[in-house]
């Protein structure tokens, strides 16, 4: 039988953010690009509003853009704080980044990135090598084709990485929509996901 578990909570987790920049998202053709965008949202509003460590990464910003005015316009102080690297592939060999996320003391990553099968590949991938658990959130990462998710995605689970989508870790980090966190969480998918709805 499959081991189950904990649940990731908001006082044990952090989420990163790689590389959602303004070119970046144009490559996006695996699945709606205001999906990705309003999921992350949902990431980066989860972070400031229940105070887990929120990091954003960008690579060649010369070429490709910085971090999505969206995402900028939730979680400011993450935008400015970003972690910028030239062409390395895996945000992990930016020592800078990892030594950040060491500090966080908290091993329960929840990670999105683009594209799928390469920025956030590498990160899942080398995020389990140095010992995180890593909940990859789907519909925050995309690429070019959906075989290209859907086998980077087999990949990943291959490895120990446990692939959901923003609702699930929504509702992993405030499980209880009743109570005052809860509503606040229920009211953050209400503004980014629920409201678009058509």
């Amino acid at each position: 039988m499959p081991t189950v578990t904990p649940r990731f909570s908001p006082t044990d987790s952090i989420i990163l953010l790689v590389d959602h920049q303004s070119t970046t998202i144009d490559w996006v053709k695996s699945l709606p690009k205001a999906t990705v965008i309003a999921s992350c949202r949902v990431l980066a509003r989860m972070g400031v509003t229940f105070s887990i460590p929120l990091f954003l990464t960008t690579t060649m910003e010369e070429y490709v853009g910085p971090t999505l005015p969206e995402i900028e316009e939730v979680a400011p102080d993450a935008f400015a704080a970003r972690f910028k690297r030239g062409g390395i592939l895996s945000c992990f060999d930016q020592p800078e980044l990892t030594a950040a996320l060491k500090a966080t003391r908290r091993t329960n990553l929840i990670l999105a990135g683009l594209t799928t099968d390469i920025c956030l590949f590498w990160a899942a991938r080398d995020a389990v090598r140095l010992g995180y658990n890593v909940n990859v959130i789907a519909d925050a990462c995309g690429t070019m084709s959906t075989i290209g998710d859907d086998t980077t995605f087999d990949r990943l689970r291959a490895l120990g990485v446990t692939v959901s989508v923003v609702n699930q870790i929504v509702t992993e980090l405030e499980n209880d929509f009743g109570s005052p966190d809860g509503l606040k969480a229920q009211q953050i998918l209400s503004d980014e996901v629920i409201s678009k709805l058509t």
